[in-house]
């Protein structure tokens, strides 16, 4: 074999080899601006919610008036008295908008959502008196910390402030007999309560606009009061309320469009 076919033979195999890299290289090409820039989306999921250490309280400014808590041994009720934890479940669905920007494999970002969300419970204390509780909506402001696996993989964690609107109503005034007591009564309540998320997730790019995420989240609201009841007549009132410690876990997914850096 001659040099020369030699010689020709080689360039030849370093052109082909060339050729099927940048083949390879347009195929699985980076995508340098998903992970940086303003997003927006969608999401949808699954929601429970629960209310733990759970107590029946009387609150009152009537001279003399009871007040204190069923679950404390107050009332008259026996020492170690307790009440069923309160859970909620159901569907969640809402929008989110959020910003990323990207230094090499990290990810920092920051993200707001706003969910309308469907969990109910029922319960009971005593026998007689049954309640239903729900959440209405959630909304959080998070930071996120994410880190880019194989460019169009995002593994992140994710926390920050986070609101919960949550609704009570029961049988309390049926079973009191509300237009004999000479008061002014209503019976429900709802409240929107501070708290915080914790959570973690993955998300991955099908294009170099969209993706679709996958994540879980913990909340934690703290004490949740609710008025089972309330009775008032001039400046003074009796309240009924529901106290609970309450938390809740979300598992959704979502889909995203990436504006790309600007």
């Amino acid at each position: 074999m001659s040099l020369r076919l030699v010689t020709g033979l080689t360039a030849a195999l370093l052109v082909s080899v060339a050729a099927t890299s940048a083949q390879a290289a347009d195929v699985a090409a980076p995508l340098p601006d998903l992970w940086s820039g303003f997003y927006v989306g969608a999401q949808a999921g699954y929601l429970q919610g629960s209310g733990s250490d759970t107590d029946l309280c009387i609150d009152t400014n009537v001279d003399s008036g009871p007040n204190g808590c069923l679950g404390d041994g107050g009332l008259g009720a026996p020492a170690g008295f307790d009440i069923s934890d309160n859970e909620m479940d159901g569907v969640t669905v809402g929008g989110y908008i959020g910003y990323n920007y990207r230094i090499d494999a990290v990810v920092l970002g920051l993200e707001g959502d706003f969910n309308w969300d469907n969990a109910n419970g029922n319960n009971s204390i005593l026998g007689e008196l049954s309640y239903d509780t729900a959440i209405n909506w959630d909304a959080s402001v998070r930071a996120r910390l994410g880190f880019v696996v194989d460019e169009r993989a995002l593994l992140y964690i994710t926390g920050g402030p986070s609101w919960l609107n949550t609704e009570i109503d029961s049988n309390l005034c049926s079973l009191a007999g509300s237009e004999g007591l000479g008061y002014n009564v209503s019976c429900g309540d709802d409240s929107t309560e501070f708290g915080w998320q914790l959570g973690a997730g993955a998300e991955f790019a099908m294009t170099e606009h969209l993706s679709i995420k996958a994540e879980y989240l913990h909340g934690w609201y703290g004490d949740a009061d609710l008025d089972l009841a309330k009775l008032s007549e001039g400046g003074q009132y009796i309240k009924y309320q529901l106290k609970q410690d309450l938390q809740t876990n979300v598992v959704r997914v979502g889909v995203a469009y990436h504006f790309g850096a600007l």
